[in-house]
């Protein structure tokens, strides 16, 4: 004999379906009719799958990395302005390889690589300012 559904259980399912559909979670709760967002959860079902699809999209598209340096090769200029754009596009750039690696060899040696380059620019820059 099968399961019997109840109609309060498409409830559960229309927040669950929401969500996955991207609707915020604020909105669902408003929807619901909910006070409180304790409450507004006991109607969520978030599987395994859900959770696997959020961290491959925060991977793939983290919203907290700093900008891209708008430096291009193209362009890159003959002088120590030039060359402080590049070690700030090479900066994140090896930043943002690193960040795609699992914690590790590779990602701790990346992570002085990325210490020694802010270093470096640090001292790039003195370079261009006027000594008294």
């Amino acid at each position: 004999m099968g399961k019997r559904i109840v109609p309060h259980q498409l409830r559960h399912t229309y927040a669950s379906e929401m969500l996955r559909s991207g609707v915020e979670f604020l909105s669902i709760m408003k929807l619901l009719g909910h006070a409180s967002p304790e409450m507004t959860m006991l109607y969520l079902d978030i599987a395994l799958t859900d959770l696997q699809r959020e961290f491959r999209a925060a991977r793939s598209e983290p919203r907290h990395l700093a900008p891209q340096p708008k430096t291009q090769v193209a362009s890159a200029r003959a002088s120590l302005d030039g060359v402080v754009d590049s070690l700030r596009t090479t900066q994140h750039v090896v930043e943002m390889f690193r960040r795609t690696l699992p914690n590790g060899d590779t990602r701790r040696c990346l992570d002085r690589v990325s210490n020694r380059l802010t270093k470096i620019l640090a001292i790039a820059r003195k370079l261009g300012t006027p000594e008294k």
